[in-house]
């Protein structure tokens, strides 16, 4: 829901307007290339840490400990710009539906962090569990939608604008590729959890293919059946003119005012499912780190009953909490907050999806010991081309991208890119005075 109602009106507006369906299509594409090298680097390096490990042991501890800097700041990014979408959607819940008192959003947010932190104190099998039921309604809802659009005939007729070449490259496609690229984030969820889950071998290949195959079928027709919802010929007006309220208008226009209702409830519900997706992949981050010891070793325990990183789950809580106090006293404007958050977290997504694809192409093919992957390096090269293109465009447009100019620019490009060399640096150091924990990085 969150990608129908908060994050489609944008794509449409800042990306290839009416082609955005296939821009849907390529960003799954490129992402389904580079699983098929991630997971056959996963099953030959069997070991967790996600990204980080395998940047790691692909390019080498100093590269790989910026990188695990880099997804780190990368998810937490994630994490609190969902918090600045669910706490303004319960918002406009509480007024809009049951016609309650106008609160501010932080506070919703912080009650929010309560529920998140107690979740992601426990294994991931307590979150995946509540996850479920909230992505089952969205799911039912959004189908429900598609399908009531598609029987109606849309505006004016179901049409195919959307798959022709002009359509396609309308716009901004670069912006258009590095949304559809962050619709995927935390795609590799199932590397990071692999300490958590039975028979790794088997279920990371099958959960990454089908979670993969899902998200491009449901973000692609629902991408075209929204279009047509209003028409090809008038979509862009409307996004331009109505971008927060298009997607749900739609709903209400197709579905029914209750439908609307649930769809306003679905969007909280929604955000909250990526504060428990976030936080528990920002908390796997830093439980590596303190398993390496990069930072104390505490945060690098398993709980002994739970088996869950509940000691570094409580210090991203502690941190989630003081970026929200921050906000409490700044009180930015969240709509702008929420958006620059989110394009953030895009660039820094694809930023660390092409230094993972790179360290996989290198790592398969040293390894070969295990022999040949050649599919896997030829599906994880064409990957790394586009995720580096992609990458080269979105700075340009960066100011596209997160709406930031002049100094606010510079201090969100100085976060990403100061993180990484805060990493490399670190590493420097500790390859000097510190040789032992050196050795350890990457889960060595």
């Amino acid at each position: 829901m969150f990608v129908f109602i908060g994050f489609l009106p944008a794509c449409v507006l800042l990306g290839n307007g009416v082609g955005t369906p296939v821009a849907f299509l390529a960003g799954g594409l490129v992402v389904a290339l580079l699983a098929v090298g991630l997971i056959k680097m996963s099953d030959r390096l069997d070991k967790p840490g996600g990204f980080y490990a395998m940047i790691t042991a692909g390019l080498g501890k100093t590269v790989g400990l910026a990188a695990g800097f880099t997804a780190l700041t990368t998810y937490f990014l994630a994490l609190i710009a969902a918090y600045a979408l669910g706490g303004i959607a319960l918002a406009t819940v509480i007024t809009g539906v049951f016609d309650g008192p106008d609160i501010a959003w932080q506070v919703f947010a912080f009650v929010m962090l309560v529920f998140g932190s107690i979740l992601g104190y426990f294994n991931i099998n307590v979150s995946a569990k509540v996850l479920t039921y909230f992505l089952a309604a969205e799911l039912l809802l959004i189908l429900t939608y598609d399908i009531s659009v598609l029987a109606q005939g849309g505006a004016n007729g179901i049409g195919f604008d959307s798959f022709t070449g002009d359509q396609i490259s309308s716009g901004s496609l670069p912006i258009a590729f590095l949304f559809a690229i962050g619709l995927f984030g935390g795609f590799e969820a199932t590397v990071i959890f692999r300490d958590e889950v039975r028979n790794p071998k088997r279920t990371i290949p099958t959960a990454t293919y089908g979670v993969i195959t899902l998200m491009v079928v449901l973000y692609t027709l629902t991408a075209w059946c929204f279009i047509n919802a209003y028409g090809a010929d008038v979509i862009m007006d409307v996004v331009t003119n109505d971008p927060a309220g298009a997607s749900s208008a739609s709903v209400r226009d197709y579905v029914g005012t209750f439908a609307y209702d649930i769809a306003t409830i679905l969007l909280f519900t929604s955000a909250l499912a990526l504060v428990l997706a976030a936080h528990n992949i920002t908390s796997r981050y830093l439980f590596n780190l303190g398993a390496d010891r990069i930072f104390p070793r505490k945060l690098g325990e398993a709980h002994p009953r739970y088996v869950s990183p509940h000691r570094a789950s409580i210090v991203v809580s502690i941190a989630t909490l003081g970026v929200l106090v921050f906000f409490v006293v700044a009180d930015p404007d969240p709509g702008t907050l929420y958006a620059r958050l989110a394009g953030l977290f895009s660039y820094a997504l694809v930023m660390l999806l092409t230094i993972v694809a790179l360290a996989i192409v290198v790592f398969l093919l040293r390894d070969r010991a295990h022999g040949q992957a050649t599919a896997a390096v030829c599906a994880t090269s064409i990957a790394l081309v586009a995720l580096f293109v992609t990458f080269v465009l979105a700075t340009k447009n960066f100011t596209v991208l997160t709406g930031a100019t002049g100094t606010p620019k510079a201090v969100l490009l100085g976060v990403i890119f100061g993180v990484t060399l805060l990493g490399l640096v670190w590493a420097i150091i500790l390859k000097c005075t510190r040789p032992e924990v050196y050795a350890r990085i990457g889960r060595e």
